[in-house]
């Protein structure tokens, strides 16, 4: 299996973790999207484990959504388990329409993810850690929709990016849309949030876990 997350930390634990599950090997690691795509390309596990926000220098390197829409088209039968801090329900079902094996929330223990590790090897469907369960039944059954259900897919991309630093033309060329598409995007956000400014949007994020 391989393990993509950016925190040193939390990689060498979550690895410690599957490791010593009888069964379980370890082959790789990565701690960015396209350090995970190079080790895919060379050799392909039984499972990727993968965080969704993955920091970089590097403007151009790929994660989020758009990371599972690439592994999933070039490889759509390899199980990918998101293990994430986002505690977005939209961000869930879209994670579940890219048909993931399985989405863990970084509050569940360990323990959680190895066992939601090894039952995504035979599941044919989007399985859910206790709280990602929660969270969705939550939405589902709450009046009123809850302010990120109503975004849209992009237009959470949009907001984690901006709100990691990156500027709306640099958010552009990184998702591949043009500059207007972009800034009507984060404009549409931040109208269905019913907030007015840049601070406001980024704790927002910051709340829900895009950061």
């Amino acid at each position: 299996m391989v393990i993509a997350d950016d925190h040193p930390v939390v990689l060498a634990a979550v690895s410690d973790a599957f490791a010593q599950h009888i069964g379980c090997e370890v082959v790789a690691t990565a701690s960015s999207g396209d350090e995970l795509v190079q080790i895919l390309q060379r050799d392909l596990p039984d499972l990727v484990v993968t965080d969704l926000v993955m920091h970089s220098t590097d403007q151009s390197s790929v994660d989020g959504l758009r990371l599972i829409s690439m592994l999933r088209r070039s490889y759509p039968t390899l199980p990918l388990v998101a293990f994430t801090m986002i505690a977005s329900g939209g961000m869930y079902r879209e994670l579940s329409k890219l048909r993931v094996a399985g989405i863990v929330s970084k509050e569940e223990s360990l323990t959680e993810l190895v066992q939601m590790g090894l039952r995504a090897l035979s599941s044919r469907r989007t399985l859910m850690s206790p709280k990602v369960l929660q969270r969705v039944v939550a939405n589902g059954h709450r009046e009123g929709e809850m302010p990120e259900r109503s975004l849209s897919p992009r237009e959470l991309e949009v907001v984690r990016l901006f709100s990691h630093g990156l500027t709306v033309t640099e958010i552009a060329r990184r998702l591949s849309r043009a500059v207007p598409t972009v800034a009507t995007q984060k404009r549409s956000a931040m109208r269905k949030l019913n907030l007015t400014n840049h601070v406001d949007l980024v704790k927002y994020a910051n709340d829900i876990g895009l950061v």
